[in-house]
């Protein structure tokens, strides 16, 4: 039997197969095919030659939802809310994000004020039925969606947190008048009262729901023809995994599915290694994500925002920025040097790739410095062009009249203190001494990078994990189901009635097990864990207080402790006399799968044996100078060789560099353990 996993990324689609009997890693990578990300996991898949019948578990993370907010490219959608509130979406909050930009706009809304229609209803705060919903009114709804061609259509009622029942009946209604279109309810994503953020999650979970659910359908399809018959994972925001049919009703939920793979492969990676913090960092094609994991688990944040629009579920909490290897050097009307966010993606790739791009990249920088093997990219499954890497650099070194070698280190340079940037702010704008951390680096230019900006950060521990070019989809083999759900529920602390609370509890616990139960998930593999957030009476923000289901009146002590001191370890302050106020609770249903078992390597000696070194290269350093640097295939390497720097280590997927006065240590499964700094050997 095998267990599969796939990764749809903005360059490379990645696959990672592993043989349940043996426990032999097989790796698999081919261009994405943007118009249709469907064709390259299939393709994918097809370069293994196994029978799919044989596969007992399949996880799949996609950038379709990502690209269609990102694009605007989802459905034409309409909103449905109580009358009076349907501008809700376009008023927003009134923050600005961009304090100082004089030309900041908010974002547009998904759904235009001609298609945001109103209903006469009302429930209250509490649940009560002010204003009955009457059917008879939505009649008028009917003509204008047809007259309009709406495809799909959100419901999003003032108070349907509290209570779903009016919300529950326009679904049922749509249902019937409008059978092939799709609809999104509120309270079926969250429960939460925050209005605008609940409108604008349930409007995007709307707009990209068709688009999804058709990716799906044909994916799903491909696969049964190829003989697959197990249920399709689909990898979440929030770490977890859910079914394909969960997937299809809340399709919001997969906003940054492949990134979050990775951060949950780095924290189990990160216990074989033997750390508990650790920041993960991911740089592939595209893009730069980075996330903080304390305590063995990834930091989760309660929104995110896309394009401005934010989305009111937990999500692992990553920032990305446009920092790939696909990412093109460009020159503004300044005549200074920047690196990103454009990127050549998959098509036309960068020049080296000989697919029609002609823009410097930062792979062709590596490729020109000397970093990349282009006799042994991918594996040497891939021809690319040192000529062609020059030609596209050498518009920039003629601008700045340097050498092409000089311009090519300085597109690295500038790529590297963006990518610094980018885990400062999750570490040292947070409170985090990134010295305390060791660093998980991973995609396919991740390892390539991330001894150089360890050393400008003084972490002192760089860890390139086995696979590191397709680790996102490895992180994805280790993930469970997982769904979260809340409850606004806004009382005192010391008031609140138990018996209220843990009916609440169990509500919410049940419909996470109903969803389980979809997913076939047996009840003896799940686990459920319970959050207050509270506050401070009188502030606006939250934060998440770990509880226990039942909840007692002496644990009220032991909770209003615990939000103290997360208030001082965020903030800098608390004040223990104030009195708190519950706001929300949540659960979290977490359904364990087998995970699979590392394999351990052979045993070697310090010295890595004579077959795994390939030679030297020189690299160009700067300043005219170049180093050599000694070659190594990583396969071929022993638990417990020691590499000192400066050395280059290949695999199919990946190159790690070892820098000079740096020290690289294989462990038991292979992972390489690089220790930064030369006093840290």
């Amino acid at each position: 039997m095998y267990r599969l996993s796939t990764d749809v990324g903005g360059t490379f689609t990645d696959g990672v197969l592993l043989d349940e009997t043996s426990g032999k890693v097989r790796l698999s990578k081919v261009s994405s095919t943007p118009h249709n990300p469907a064709i390259g996991t299939i393709e994918c898949i097809e370069k293994w030659n196994v029978p799919l019948r044989d596969a007992s578990f399949l996880s799949h993370g996609t950038t379709v939802v990502i690209n269609a907010l990102i694009e605007g490219k989802g459905a034409k959608t309409a909103l449905i809310t109580t009358q009076g509130f349907r501008d809700v979406l376009e008023i927003g909050r009134s923050n600005r994000t961009e304090m100082y930009d004089a030309l900041y706009a908010k974002p547009r809304p998904l759904v235009p004020r001609r298609l945001r229609l109103e209903v006469r209803e009302r429930i209250n705060a509490d649940g009560r039925v002010v204003e009955p919903l009457r059917e008879k009114d939505l009649d008028g709804l009917i003509d204008v969606l047809v007259r309009e061609k709406v495809e799909s259509v959100a419901v999003c009622l003032l108070n349907a947190y509290a209570n779903p029942e009016h919300e529950t009946a326009i679904g049922a209604f749509l249902g019937r008048r409008l059978p092939g279109v799709t609809v999104s309810l509120s309270h079926l994503i969250t429960r939460r009262y925050y209005e605008f953020e609940r409108t604008s999650t349930a409007t995007q979970n709307a707009y990209v729901m068709p688009v999804v659910r058709l990716y799906l359908n044909q994916l799903e399809d491909d696969l049964r023809q190829r003989g697959f018959t197990q249920i399709l994972q689909i990898m979440q925001s929030n770490g977890g995994a859910m079914a394909a049919s969960v997937a299809r009703d809340m399709p919001i939920a997969m906003v940054e599915s492949g990134p979050a793979g990775g951060a949950i492969g780095a924290a189990q990676l990160a216990k074989f290694a033997g750390f508990a913090n650790v920041i993960s960092y991911d740089m592939g094609g595209t893009t730069a994500k980075t996330s903080i994991i304390t305590g063995g688990l990834p930091e989760t944040a309660e929104q995110y925002v896309v394009e401005g629009r934010p989305i009111l579920l937990p999500v692992v909490d990553l920032r990305e920025i446009g920092a790939g290897g696909g990412s093109i050097a460009w020159i503004d009307e300044a005549g200074a040097m920047h690196v990103g966010p454009q990127s050549a993606g998959a098509a036309p790739g960068p020049a080296c790739y000989l697919r029609g791009g002609t823009e410097p990249t930062v792979t062709d920088a590596n490729l020109q410095l000397g970093i990349l093997d282009p006799d042994y990219f991918l594996g040497g499954e891939m021809t690319i062009s040192k000529a062609h890497a020059h030609d596209a650099i050498k518009k920039v070194a003629d601008h700045f009249d340097l050498s092409v070698d000089e311009a090519a280190l300085g597109i690295v340079k500038i790529v590297n203190t963006n990518m610094s940037g980018l885990l400062q702010s999750m570490t040292v704008k947070r409170g985090y001494d990134p010295r305390e951390f060791a660093m998980v680096a991973f995609g396919g230019a991740g390892p390539i990078h991330a001894a150089a900006i360890a050393k400008d950060l003084h972490i002192p521990t760089v860890i390139v994990p086995p696979y590191s070019g397709v680790f996102s989809a490895w992180g994805m083999l280790m993930a469970d189901l997982r769904h979260d759900l809340g409850q606004t529920y806004i009382a005192p602390l010391r008031s609140a009635e138990v018996g209220e609370l843990n009916a609440t509890f169990a509500s919410l616990e049940e419909k996470i097990r109903e969803v389980f139960r979809k997913e076939n998930v047996d009840k003896k593999q799940i686990t459920m864990s319970y959050q207050l957030d509270l506050r401070y009476i009188g502030q606006e923000h939250t934060l998440a207080v770990a509880a226990t289901s039942p909840v007692t009146e002496a644990a009220k002590a032991s909770l209003a402790a615990a939000f103290d001191e997360t208030h001082l370890r965020v903030y800098g302050h608390n004040a223990p006399e104030e009195e708190k106020e519950i706001v929300s609770l949540k659960v979290i249903g977490i359904g364990s799968v087998n995970k699979p078992v590392l394999e351990k390597i052979q045993k070697g000696s310090k010295t890595p044996p004579a077959d795994a070194r390939m030679g030297e290269r020189p690299v160009y350093v700067g300043s005219g100078r170049h180093q050599t640097f000694a070659i190594y295939r990583r396969e071929r390497l022993l638990a417990g060789n020691v590499i000192d720097g400066p050395a280059l280590i290949e695999e199919v997927t990946a190159t790690a560099v070892v820098e000079a006065k740096q020290c690289c240590r294989v462990d038991d499964y292979g992972t390489l353990i690089i220790s930064v700094h030369e006093e840290e050997r």
